[in-house]
């Protein structure tokens, strides 16, 4: 089978579907998306520039929908409760050593996933 052409049974095969939805469902799936990315450290700029961008399909429609003052508003709210925090991954170090931490993040409170 060739890599571009799928057999008709494949259940593997990717199908997007359109879903109705109104004005309150594309609300809710636009504070979904700035709550999501706000907590993996984005900014402002940054989340209002993913909401801009039409590679992000579902982010864009609803700034298109709901205009740029409501996906202001639902950026900022996001950043109240998610902002300021910075998802950082390092490597683990071995038990006697440091971990390579970078130097803005020295002395800063860390979660630790285990």
């Amino acid at each position: 089978m060739p890599y571009d052409d799928p057999e008709a049974d494949d259940p593997h095969e990717l199908v997007g579907v359109s879903l109705p939805g109104d004005e309150a469902t594309t609300r809710e799936m636009a504070a979904a998306f700035a709550d999501e990315f706000a907590q993996m450290g984005f900014d402002r700029e940054r989340l209002l520039g993913l909401f801009a961008n039409p590679f992000y399909a579902g982010a864009h429609a609803a700034r298109q929908l709901l205009g740029d003052a409501e996906i202001e508003r639902i950026v900022v709210e996001s950043l109240v409760v998610y902002g300021g925090r910075v998802c950082v991954v390092v490597d683990a170090a071995a038990d006697d050593e440091e971990p390579d931490v970078p130097e803005a993040l020295r002395g800063k409170r860390a979660l630790r996933v285990l």
